[in-house]
């Protein structure tokens, strides 16, 4: 059994702010209380880290760090560092729990790089052309949908119009 301290740092601006009425200096007050907030965060962290709690996840909003402690440890360890137990958002965790959370953490990064790779391969194979700043796909690229006529002929979308190469593109 262990403790997750987790970190949060910012969230959507609309979370922080009335994004519809905030002026431009409770847009200044915001960004002062963010910086604030993550210039303590930094400390807190680096102190953790000091007294050898591990990074152990990250999200989209906060940052976790994991010690094989209980929760009361975690608290009294805390106030130690000069860490106010409020500014951490501690969860005892179960030794189940733990590796489902690995679990995840791998089947996510996993999932991240076949998605990077497949992006990588999609872009390298769509043909693409530039001209002037602007991304064009090739038509010979790709195959326009058939239709059949009454008299029973494929033709193409198109009306049976020659293509970018200069051939018919319905099918005999």
């Amino acid at each position: 059994m262990g403790v997750e301290a987790d970190l949060f740092l910012f969230g959507k601006p609309a979370w922080e702010l009335d994004m519809e009425e905030a002026s431009a200096e409770e847009i200044r007050k915001k960004g002062d209380e963010i910086k604030e907030r993550l210039y303590r965060i930094a400390e807190i962290m680096e102190k953790l880290e000091q007294a050898g709690w591990e990074r152990y996840s990250a999200s989209l909003y906060s940052i976790s760090f994991y010690k094989e402690i209980n929760e009361e440890e975690a608290k009294e360890e805390l106030r130690r560092l000069g860490i106010d137990p409020e500014e951490v958002s501690l969860m005892e965790i179960e030794e189940e729990e733990e590796e489902e959370a690995e679990e995840e953490a791998e089947l996510a990064e996993e999932v991240s790089e076949e998605v990077e790779f497949a992006e990588e391969e999609l872009e390298a194979d769509v043909g693409e052309e530039w001209r002037e700043g602007e991304r064009l796909l090739l038509l010979e690229d790709f195959e326009l949908p058939k239709k059949v006529n009454e008299s029973g002929s494929e033709s193409s979308e198109s009306g049976g119009r020659e293509g970018k190469r200069g051939h018919n593109m319905t099918k005999e």
